[in-house]
């Protein structure tokens, strides 16, 4: 499995945890062209758009041992409701529960689908998350959140 595939899976755990007070029929779509046409296929199933990609300033570091320190960042796009004052408090309470949740879930050792080869160290928001981009109608946004992922090789 790949960081980038790993990386999506555990984003997609931390939404589906009971645990993490986010509405149980939300479902993440880390790439909507994995699954053409869900929306048609689901007519009221409630879809959290989003999107995971690489940032070009990843550091890897050779280790005395011969493993490779990797910091890489990544940035996780996320479609919001905007158009009302109400949805975008609502959106700010719902950033919060995932910086609190993504903290909770590391600070427990809950990390990525370990391969043989990985061992994740941390995996942390590092940064203001904010509306990046809104529709033209200003009925949705997409909120950016910058991750900053940490893994030995």
């Amino acid at each position: 499995m790949t960081v980038y595939q790993s990386l999506a899976v555990w984003l997609n755990d931390i939404f589906t945890d009971p645990d993490n007070n986010f509405p149980p029929n939300m479902t993440v779509i880390i790439d909507a062209e994995i699954i053409p046409g869900l929306r048609q296929d689901f007519p009221g199933l409630e879809l959290q758009e989003s999107a995971l990609f690489s940032n070009p300033n990843d550091q890897h570091k050779e280790m005395l041992g011969g493993q490779h320190r990797h910091i890489e960042f990544k940035t996780w796009y996320l479609v919001r409701r905007f158009g009302e004052w109400e949805e975008r408090l609502s959106n700010e309470a719902f950033l919060e529960n995932i910086r609190r949740c993504i903290k909770r879930t590391t600070q427990r050792g809950i990390m990525p689908p370990q391969t043989e080869n990985r061992q994740w160290r941390k995996i942390e928001i590092n940064g203001g998350m904010f509306p990046s981009a809104k529709s033209a109608d200003n009925a949705s946004a997409v909120y950016q959140i910058p991750l900053k992922i940490e893994y030995v090789e």
